[in-house]
C-alpha cells in the first residue's frame, strides 16, 4: 500500500516536471537550452510511463511524438543556422573563441544524435575540428528506472507493519512502567 502511494506521488511529481519542462521549452529561444528542456521532458513521460504502465496510450505516445517534432524541428530551423553562424564568427575571430566552438559543439551533439543523416553535420563537424572545437559525447537523462527500484513485493508494507507494532508495544510497556 504504502508502495503505490509512494509511486502515484513520484508519477505526479513526474508528470509535473514534464509538464513545467515543455513550457520551459516553449518559452525560451536558445536552441541549446530548447534541446536540453525538450531532453529532460521526453525522459519524465518515459519514466511516467514506467512508473504507470496502465495509464499509457494514446496521450502518452502523441506527446512523445510531439516532443520529436520540436526537437526535429528545432533542430533544422534553429540549430543548424545557428552552428554555421557561431562558426563563421568563431572563424573570423583570432581569440576568444572558445565559449562559441564550445555552444558549437553542444549544438553538434544534438545534431550527431538525433540527425545523423543530415549533409551538413559532417561538413560542420569537420569544420569545428579545424577550428580547434571539441564536441562533447552525448549524455542521455538519466532514466529513472536506473534511480529507482521497486521494492519486492509486500517486504516493504510488512516491514512498516513490523515497526508499527514494536513502537506500539514498546509505548505501551513504558506507559505501564510509568503508571506504576
Amino acid at each position: 500500500m504504502f508502495r503505490r502511494w509512494a509511486e502515484a506521488r513520484i508519477y505526479r511529481r513526474t508528470m509535473q516536471l514534464a509538464v513545467a519542462e515543455l513550457r520551459r521549452a516553449a518559452r525560451t529561444a536558445s536552441a541549446l537550452e530548447k534541446l536540453h528542456c525538450l531532453e529532460v521532458a521526453e525522459q519524465k513521460l518515459r519514466d511516467a510511463l514506467w512508473l504507470r504502465p496502465e495509464r499509457g496510450g494514446e496521450q502518452f505516445e502523441g506527446g512523445l511524438a510531439e516532443i520529436q517534432r520540436s526537437r526535429e524541428r528545432t533542430l533544422r530551423e534553429q540549430a543548424l543556422p545557428a552552428v554555421e553562424r557561431l562558426l563563421e564568427v568563431a572563424g573570423a575571430l583570432a581569440t576568444d573563441r572558445d565559449p562559441m566552438l564550445q555552444a558549437a559543439g553542444e549544438l553538434l551533439c544534438f545534431l550527431h544524435h538525433y540527425l545523423p543523416d543530415d549533409p551538413k553535420r559532417p561538413l560542420l563537424s569537420a569544420r569545428l575540428r579545424e577550428l580547434g572545437g571539441t564536441q562533447p559525447a552525448y549524455q542521455p537523462v538519466t532514466p529513472l528506472s536506473e534511480i529507482y527500484r521497486r521494492p519486492e513485493g509486500g517486504v516493504g508494507c510488512a516491514a512498516l507493519i513490523g515497526g508499527l507494532l514494536v513502537v506500539l508495544l514498546l509505548s505501551c510497556l513504558a506507559f505501564c512502567w510509568l503508571a506504576r
